[in-house]
């Protein structure tokens, strides 16, 4: 196999028996899967038939997430599918990287923390560009385009992202012309800008963090309770000396 990027392509085209959604790429043995929209009104789904490499599959649509297995296809050998769907709805390749192939580019690394993002890449090219996208409710949104600097040897990129309070996820989308892309995985940081605090040190029956956290409580330097809380039900726990940590931070309180 010549040793260049193979990479998925999305094309959508009108037909007189509705719309298509055309992809292609390289069966790398993971099955593809397709959000189809159910539509109450008219009691259908959106997907009318998907075909393979030009041959109907007996893939059931009557799901709303469909998956479709590859049957009799090798292994690393190309493959194009077309999904038929109405004209009213569209239908979502879930993880379209299922047949992306690629040989020569890759994340080689990914580090996020709470004020950098950093991350090596092997293969990339001088035409290409990383878009960083950040998880907004329920969709990506782009917050910095950066160019490629062509090294196809290693290089190295930094972001100084910023978070806000809680849960942030990321992801890195390195980007081609004409439309052909790889994301990176996706990477996930919780950011709280102020340390967490608890409340009463002489316990008699629970603790009440300032924010949910996650604990740990040990006895003598074993873990006896341990989970994500802002208030822990502590009643039934022997009276005596212990000691908390909450989010890597240790303390000590009193159980009466």
């Amino acid at each position: 196999m010549k040793r260049n990027l193979i990479f998925l392509i999305i094309l959508i085209a009108q037909t007189s028996f509705g719309q298509e959604l055309l992809l292609t790429g390289v069966y790398k043995g993971e099955g593809l899967y397709i959000q189809n929209p159910y539509n109450a009104d008219s009691g259908r789904f959106c997907v009318q038939s998907i075909y393979v490499n030009g041959k109907k599959t007996r893939t059931n649509l009557s799901l709303t997430a469909v998956r479709l297995a590859f049957r009799d296809v090798d292994m690393y050998t190309p493959v194009s599918v077309k999904v038929v769907h109405g004209d009213s709805c569209k239908p979502r390749i879930v993880n379209p990287e299922a047949i992306l192939y690629h040989s020569n580019f890759k994340f080689d690394s990914l580090v996020l923390n709470d004020s950098i993002m950093h991350w090596y890449t092997k293969g990339d090219r001088r035409d290409g560009k990383y878009k960083i996208e950040k998880l907004k409710g329920d969709y990506w949104d782009v917050i910095k385009t950066m160019r490629s600097k062509g090294r196809f040897a290693g290089a190295q990129y930094v972001f100084f992202p910023e978070h806000t309070d809680g849960g942030n996820k990321y992801r890195i989308k390195y980007e081609l012309p004409e439309g052909r892309y790889l994301y990176s995985t996706e990477m996930e940081h919780y950011h709280y800008p102020e340390g967490v605090t608890f409340s009463p040190r002489l316990v008699i029956d629970k603790m009440t963090f300032s924010r949910e956290a996650r604990y740990e409580i040990l006895k003598d330097g074993d873990i006896i309770l341990q989970g994500k809380a802002k208030e822990i039900p502590l009643k039934r726990l022997a009276p005596g000396d212990y000691s908390i940590i909450i989010e890597g931070e240790e303390d000590t309180f009193v159980k009466k």
